[in-house]
């Protein structure tokens, strides 16, 4: 398996088959004398912008911590409860009970939903 090409910004969906985002950053843990083991994705813009810079991504953090229990870092996702479906991958919770859609609850509720129509 190809990580950068078979899973990173890969599509994500969760138990019910909806989209959930995508795959932003990989961990890794690194052991002595053993390859390197995948033990999570993490799925969040904290991640994204940490890819393009770093300061960027530690100030989006601060702001993101002010929208909720869980947020203010990535959330990750085990390794083993990721199964390949085509170019997606799905993992085993609701992504309604995680806080991968906190951001754009947020843009909802206080942006879009004020415009006139929106």
């Amino acid at each position: 398996m190809h990580l950068v090409a078979d899973v990173l910004d890969e599509e994500l969906l969760d138990k019910t088959g909806n989209r959930a985002g995508r795959v932003d950053g990989i961990v890794l843990e690194v052991r002595d004398g053993k390859p390197p083991r995948i033990t999570h994705v993490e799925v969040s813009p904290i991640t994204l912008l940490a890819r393009l810079n770093r300061r960027l991504a530690e100030r989006y953090a601060r702001w993101d911590r002010r929208l909720g229990k869980g947020r203010g870092v990535p959330f990750r996702i085990p390794w083993g409860q990721l199964e390949q479906t085509g170019k997606a991958w799905r993992f085993d919770t609701d992504a309604e009970d995680t806080p991968i859609r906190a951001l754009e609850d947020w843009l909802r509720v206080k942006i879009v939903e004020r415009i006139p129509g929106g």
